[in-house]
């Protein structure tokens, strides 16, 4: 090994040869060592034990190597009786000298199909061929020695093995890689597993389906090039060139159903399906005859390599008879479609350094490109092609220096059928329609159209494939605007498009280079140490033209493969099958690929296109389509309820949840939302024995607040899942702690496992090895499946539990806070094959789900109540957090004087604060507003701020804290901006009084919808003190509420504060007092329903113009 071949994963030292590393080892006896090459660390095959001075390579006769652990060698020898013949380990020096034959002997798999059993090894003149017994008959035996693999002698043929054998050995190699052997002489007794055989049916299940899904004849997309040539200029890509190291072949490959293990694919093979992924277009060459090297034509020097030139999809149909003239070979490998009469055989050629362009069995001289399309046609190859492979060979010109001759010693079945230039189409292979030259010029074929999605949000759909298309293009939208820097443009990727029948615009073929370019963009450093493929399957994908019509679809198959063939050549493009979603139009096939873009979908959009594909309740399809009425069920249940507090409205809206599939309970501020929720779970628990039941909301405070209720009662029975990057929120001293998900998996992971998780946790890459990480992965994933299965009430976000795979018997699903969930994100836990019930819990009257795209702003909640299908929604109408004069105002005017107060202002009175609850400070427009351009998009695309209202908002916190002893923790400070909050969060940092200890000011972002930037969800905490949007704050409650309302102008423009269900959100979060700073005169002026508001402070008497604060 040269460079730096061994790290030292003790002290992460690096060495660039075995001498060094076996110093120091042998001096500092450090432990573990990693291969720098393949990030692989050295352990024993059995039981993963990675201490190197522990570690022997041994083997046994020319027949087996293994690389064992002497507990496991001891143990090994005792079961079979036989000792190794060779023994190879750092105390006699000789562990490293021979581990690349170790690793050569471990790795070794066919050439030709990439399988490792039943193998056969040559050494012939022109270098080693490892072949699978399959493929063997591709091959002349009659002048290459194959030895098999059950032969005394085979790893004497494969290592070049010289020393002489003392005994004969029992074992023979069993197949199988870095797992030890198999069968008769298998090292441990495996334990008896009941759910192997199910497990194994899988695992076959899926190999086959990944197959079918891979399989069929592929063509590039008009311009494709390599992606792994553009990123490796120098490399010899295995898509274009079709070669090989040691042997290039360009074969085609037939249909879908017959296999040839060709060596050669245009593209790249899957070592995990059964048989090798089907080429893209033939690629006819010279093959090598007898293992002797095949020569190629000679080329015009102004020509380029064919491996570099787009491919023309769709010639135009013929109306000249064929000429006789050879076509050159670009055409050729452009034109040819695979048949049973142009597959060629496979047998080894040389290498060269541009594809052969000699087709066998016709003699013709490559002319020069000229600009003018090639209109000549080719033959058919004659019948009797003895005569003219003779004139063939005279006819041959002599090669350039450099250049090898080409044989034409080739039999009539590895001829390949040259095609006309023109051809008809064929009926049973349709081909796109296209010119002849590749302009990269937008043409938009007539079946592809523009989706023009709705003006407004659309209340009913006519059909699901409608609302379907409807949803996938605005979530595409917002993931377009949010996550622009994830798009591929066309020089980072190779698009091939399926020619087969049933597949042509059902999926195609995507090949991506792993460059950092690319990897960057979707791993974290601290990920890219395990995982060098960003993408997995399921995941969403959007093809992008002309950047604004979009094909959405998922990833069927993933495999990482190699651009150039060779056994120890490094993976390094990423092979993606991309099926349709049902909803979508034909696909571009006849439109450049400089025109096409690939963006990524992210997490969440995935999970929710994921959903659209597997929703199918029948009740949840008639509530989405909006037609019919969604039925509503009243009965009264004999029922003993646990709440002893509960009113005659949350009985009843229980009630329903009870005897309906769907039940909409709409609930203002104050109502007691969360003690509802709480009774029905309660109920469906022991009345109707109904779980598991999934607890979801946008927001985590909602959640939480939920959960901590059950938290009393039913710990054993509960489970919280948080996302990731919210795991560190709710560590050990958290209220909820004992019930998070990630603190049951860290107690139940073995300690080796639980370093790790620390090290994750602190930012750092784990110090363990790939497989290892592997095997801690799995166990995770186990135990986290064990935890949820286990749970009779989960509760997370509607996205992470997109992520759970655990909860397809989940029978209930609870969405609180439901008008904040975006209508996308609410069809993640619908879309659960199990689900009998939906409860949609939320209050129309406040703010709904922000998003970029207006259309997006809706959600399901208010759907079904602006269509009319759910008639009447079960309304909780008696608060129980506002003074009665904080509450009066909203009562009457939002809800229409339903609402009743559940509670009498002396039970929110403190000694010492003023009677009255309300206060509105006028600056009498001496602070006046100012404005910025924002890219939130809050207020038309501005941001609004006030600074001096700042020093209101100053004294009214000195005066609460200081003078009448009100706790930071009970305040909060809301305003409608962001970059107001902002202001005053890093004011009052500085703020000696407020802040007398210089607090670190601390952020939360509360919600967990489809991801969004310029959501306004961010909340401060300064000292104690809450400071938010009010947006952000809906959901939440403080003793005290201070509002800065910043809009202060002589015109009276008031912007988005003239939001009716904003000034709703801000008038109810507080409990005891809410106090207000503003320009009175422009907020009357601005709006009539802050007009009528301002006129009932005034007969409160709770207007003060004073310029000193006094409460």
């Amino acid at each position: 090994m040269s460079g730096e071949a061994y790290t030292c994963l003790t002290c992460s030292e690096q060495f660039s040869d075995n001498l060094l590393i076996q110093k120091h080892l042998s001096s500092t006896r450090h432990k573990s060592v990693k291969l720098a090459d393949t990030d692989e660390s050295l352990e024993c095959e059995e039981c993963s034990d990675t201490n190197i001075h522990q570690l022997t390579i041994v083997r046994y006769g020319f027949s087996d190597m293994s690389l064992l652990c002497q507990l496991c060698l001891d143990k090994d020898n005792k079961k079979t009786g036989e000792t190794p013949s060779a023994s190879y380990s750092l105390a006699n020096g000789a562990f490293f000298n021979k581990l690349s034959q170790y690793l050569k002997f471990r790795d070794i798999e066919c050439m030709d199909c990439g399988d490792d059993s039943r193998l056969y090894v040559a050494n012939p003149s022109d270098g080693q061929l490892v072949i699978c017994k399959k493929c063997l008959p591709k091959y002349d035996t009659t002048t290459i020695t194959f030895i098999s693999e059950d032969s005394d002698t085979f790893l004497s043929e494969l290592l070049g093995i010289k020393e002489p054998m003392t005994k004969k050995s029992s074992r023979k190699r069993k197949g199988g890689k870095k797992g030890g052997k198999r069968g008769k002489f298998g090292r441990r007794p495996r334990k008896e597993d009941p759910e192997a055989d199910a497990r194994r049916e899988h695992y076959l299940k899926s190999k086959q389906n990944a197959h079918d899904i891979k399989s069929g004849t592929t063509v590039k997309a008009i311009g494709s090039v390599d992606s792994a040539k553009n990123s490796k200029p120098a490399s010899n890509n295995k898509f274009t060139s079709n070669s090989k190291p040691g042997r290039a072949s360009g074969k085609s490959t037939p249909k879908s159903g017959k296999s040839p293990f060709a060596s050669g694919r245009s593209t790249p093979k899957s070592k995990n399906s059964p048989v090798p992924s089907r080429t893209q277009t033939p690629v006819p060459s010279e093959a090598k005859k007898n293992g002797k090297p095949a020569s190629s034509t000679p080329k015009d020097k102004n020509n380029k390599s064919d491996s570099k030139k787009p491919t023309k999809v769709n010639p135009e149909p013929s109306k000249k008879a064929p000429s006789k003239t050879q076509p050159n070979s670009e055409d050729v490998k452009a034109k040819t479609k695979p048949t049973k009469s142009n597959i060629p055989n496979r047998e080894p050629i040389k290498p060269s350094s541009k594809t052969d362009s000699k087709i066998t069995g016709k003699s013709s001289e490559k002319k020069p490109k000229t600009t003018q399309p090639d209109t000549k046609k080719q033959d058919k190859p004659n019948k009797d092609t003895k005569n003219e492979k003779s004139e063939s060979n005279k006819s041959k010109q002599t090669p350039p220096p450099g250049k090898k001759a080409s044989s034409d010693k080739k039999d009539k079945k590895s001829t390949p059928k040259p095609q006309p230039e023109k051809q008809s189409k064929s009926k049973s292979q349709p081909q796109p329609e296209s010119t002849p030259d590749e302009t990269s010029d937008l043409v938009l074929p007539s079946y592809i159209t523009k989706f023009r999605p709705s003006s407004k949000p659309k209340l009913t759909y006519d059909s699901m494939n409608e609302y379907f298309k409807e949803i996938s293009f605005n979530v595409f939208l917002e993931d377009q605007l949010n996550n622009e820097s994830n798009i591929i443009d066309s020089s980072n990727f190779t698009i091939s498009w399926y020619e087969d029948l049933d597949k042509k615009n059902n999926q195609f073929q995507l090949h991506v280079p792993m460059n950092p370019q690319v990897i960057d963009k979707f791993l974290s450093q601290k990920l890219k140490k395990f995982k060098k493929n960003p993408f997995s399957v399921d995941q969403a994908i959007f093809l992008i033209l002309n950047d604004e019509i979009m094909w959405s679809g998922y990833i069927a198959t993933v495999d990482e493969v190699a651009s150039k063939k060779g056994r120890r050549v490094k993976k390094d493009v990423i092979e993606l099958v991309i099926k349709l979603h049902p909803w979508t139009q034909a696909l571009p096939r006849t439109v450049h690929v400089s025109n096409l873009k690939i963006l990524p979908a992210s997490q969440p959009v995935s999970r929710v296109l994921n959903a659209m594909r597997n929703l199918s309740n029948a009740n949840f399809i008639k509530m989405l389509l909006g037609k019919e009425p969604i039925r509503q069920i009243e009965f009264r249940n004999f029922l003993k309820f646990q709440g002893k507090n509960l009113n005659d409205s949350q009985k009843k809206g229980v009630q329903s949840v009870l005897n309906n599939s769907i039940t909409v309970l709409q609930g203002p501020p104050g109502t007691g939302k969360t003690s509802t929720i709480y009774e029905i779970i309660l109920q469906l628990l022991d009345s109707l024995n109904t779980y598991p039941i999934l607890v979801v909301a946008a927001s985590n405070i909602a959640i939480d607040n939920i959960a901590e209720k059950l938290l009393e009662n039913h710990a054993k029975d509960i489970i919280r899942i948080t996302a990731a990057e919210k795991e560190r929120d709710y560590n050990r001293s958290h209220p909820l702690a004992s019930i998070c998900l990630h603190h049951k998996m860290y107690d139940a992971m073995p300690m080796r496992y639980q370093q790790v998780m620390d090290e994750m946790k602190r930012g750092f890459p784990p110090s363990i090895g790939t497989t290892a990480y592997k095997k801690f992965a799995q166990e995770r994933f186990f135990l986290s499946n064990q935890i949820v299965t286990q749970a009779k009430v989960v509760l997370a976000t509607p996205v992470v539990a997109g992520g759970i795979k655990s909860l397809n018997n989940v029978r209930v699903v609870i969405i609180d806070e439901a008008t904040q969930s975006s209508e996308p994100t609410t069809l993640i836990p619908l879309a659960l094959p199990s689900v009998e019930k939906l409860v949609l819990v939320g209050d129309q009257k406040q703010l709904s789900c922000f998003s970029l795209i207006p259309n997006l702003s809706l959600s399901l909640f208010e759907r079904v109540l602006l269509n009319g299908t759910y008639k009447v929604p079960h309304m909780l109408d008696t608060q129980y957090r506002m003074h009665p004069e904080i509450s009066e105002f909203p009562r009457t005017k939002f809800y229409g004087g339903l609402l009743k107060d559940g509670i009498d202002s002396s039970s929110r009175q403190l000694e010492g604060i003023n009677s009255s609850p309300l206060y509105f400070w006028d600056t009498k427009g001496k602070a006046r507003e100012q404005s910025v351009r924002n890219f939130l998009r809050e207020d038309r695309g501005y941001a609004y701020t006030n600074r001096d209202e700042i020093r209101y908002v100053q004294e009214i916190l000195r005066t609460l804290i200081i003078t009448k002893g009100v706790k930071p923790e009970q305040i909060g400070v809301i305003t409608p901006y962001s970059g107001q909050r902002d202001l005053i969060s890093s004011t009052l940092v500085k703020d000696d009084v407020i802040n007398p200890t210089n607090e670190q000011m601390q952020t939360e972002v509360d919600i967990d919808d489809i991801k969004n930037d310029s959501k306004p969800v961010t909340i401060h905490i300064v000292s104690g003190i809450m400071i938010a949007s009010i947006d952000a704050f809906q959901g939440r409650e403080k003793d005290f509420m201070i509002m800065s309302c910043v809009r202060s102008n002589t015109n009276g423009v008031i912007g988005f504060l003239r939001d009716e269900r904003r000034l709703n959100v801000a008038l109810t979060r507080a409990k005891y007092g809410l106090i207000m700073v503003g320009d009175f005169a422009c907020l009357k002026k601005g709006d009539k329903l802050w007009n009528d508001y301002l006129e009932y402070l005034n007969s409160k008497n709770a207007v003060h113009k004073d310029d000193v604060f006094s409460y």
